[in-house]
């Protein structure tokens, strides 16, 4: 197996890039619009980053059809990307005119009134798509703790709130269950997921680690995660039908943990989230994942949420961190679930960019830009 890593203006050049070094049988791992480090790379156009891989074993005719579909499924998932990280970069720009306004009406450096402030770090939280009841309850919860003669800082305020929002969040420490199953709408990053927490158990709690998949309607779904079982010596398990569980969970019998793959469901489908009832009650107890990206707007996440909970998650992940510059999903996210956050991820790197919530200044997230 040869894996490479590629930089090209945009998927097609990618792609020749790709053809060229690997052969027409390379298989796309991941693709992503990146921007060059410093900050030349700030006024400087994105960049396709392209993974690739090459099994010399597999004939040119299995791989070359997939490659092709998923390279054009993936040029239209990162435009739409691109067109919501302009919106998010208009947000914070409008920010900085507030924050610079504010402080040019104050005659104290540093110190403002409390209702300016108060003003000031509302249109802040607003900006980072915060729910408004949950933004309310924040702000009713700190109006005591600032409620004090004179003048406060924005510093002051800022760690008034960050405490209030801080202790709306409950995360938990790890695996509990042996089960680890993963779902949620398409397009979150479900898979990649799983293969850095699978190599995480694996390499870095010496656990034995099985995968079992049941995504088998997804384009490449099945040959992706067996991509990384291959890389990380893990065995893999295709899943058909939930009768199939049963004989292969005793194939995996001496695994420590086992993570389980599932395909990424419409969220207005009752019928495709049906589909997975059988195979979560078979699997019990587990602890079922539900994988949000930061980049959903509020509504969708209130929607995603309530619309999954009929499959019994437990576990909450926001993924994706590095591509937005507003980080409400994490505090709408435990809102709307009541469930922990279990991990966060802000990159595609296996296993690197991902942090056990725990672990992570939550509430800070929020204040990065502040």
């Amino acid at each position: 197996m040869k894996i490479r890593k590629y930089l090209a203006p945009d998927m097609k050049e990618g792609l020749v890039k790709v053809k060229k070094d690997l052969g027409s049988d390379a298989l796309i791992l991941h693709s992503r619009r990146v921007r060059r480090k410093g900050l030349r790379g700030f006024f400087t156009p994105r960049q396709m980053e392209i993974i690739a891989a090459v099994d010399q074993k597999k004939k040119e005719s299995q791989a070359s059809p997939v490659m092709l579909k998923k390279a054009a499924a993936k040029e239209k998932e990162m435009t739409a990307m691109a067109d919501e990280l302009k919106e998010l970069k208009n947000m914070v720009s409008e920010l900085s005119t507030v924050a610079s306004n504010s402080s040019s009406d104050d005659k104290t450096p540093g110190l403002i009134t409390k209702k300016k402030s108060s003003n000031y770090w509302r249109n802040y939280l607003e900006h980072h798509d915060l729910d408004p009841t949950l933004l309310e309850e924040i702000f009713n919860e700190a109006e005591e703790e600032a409620n004090v003669p004179g003048r406060m800082s924005h510093t002051r305020m800022a760690e008034i709130l960050k405490d209030k929002a801080a202790r709306k969040i409950n995360s938990s420490k790890g695996f509990n269950a042996r089960a680890q199953i993963f779902i949620g709408p398409t397009g979150v990053g479900k898979t990649t997921t799983l293969a850095k927490l699978a190599a995480r158990s694996s390499f870095s709690l010496n656990e034995k680690v099985g995968l079992i998949t049941i995504d088998h309607y997804r384009i490449g779904a099945v040959e992706q995660l067996r991509t990384y079982s291959e890389i990380m010596d893990l065995p893999l398990e295709v899943v058909m039908t939930p009768q199939d569980l049963f004989k292969v969970m005793v194939r995996l019998e001496s695994c420590d943990r086992i993570f389980i793959d599932t395909a990424g469901r419409s969220t207005g489908s009752d019928d495709q989230l049906e589909d997975l009832l059988p195979y979560i009650d078979m699997l019990q107890p587990a602890d079922i994942h539900l994988v949000i990206s930061a980049t959903t707007r509020r509504q969708d996440i209130g929607f995603i949420t309530e619309r999954f909970k009929r499959l019994k998650y437990n576990r909450l992940i926001v993924t994706k961190l590095d591509e937005t510059n507003a980080y409400g999903a994490v505090l709408n996210g435990t809102y709307y679930t009541k469930v922990p956050l279990a991990y966060l991820t802000d990159g595609q790197r296996v296993p690197q960019d991902l942090k056990l919530a725990s672990e992570v200044d939550l509430a800070g997230l929020l204040w990065r830009a502040g």
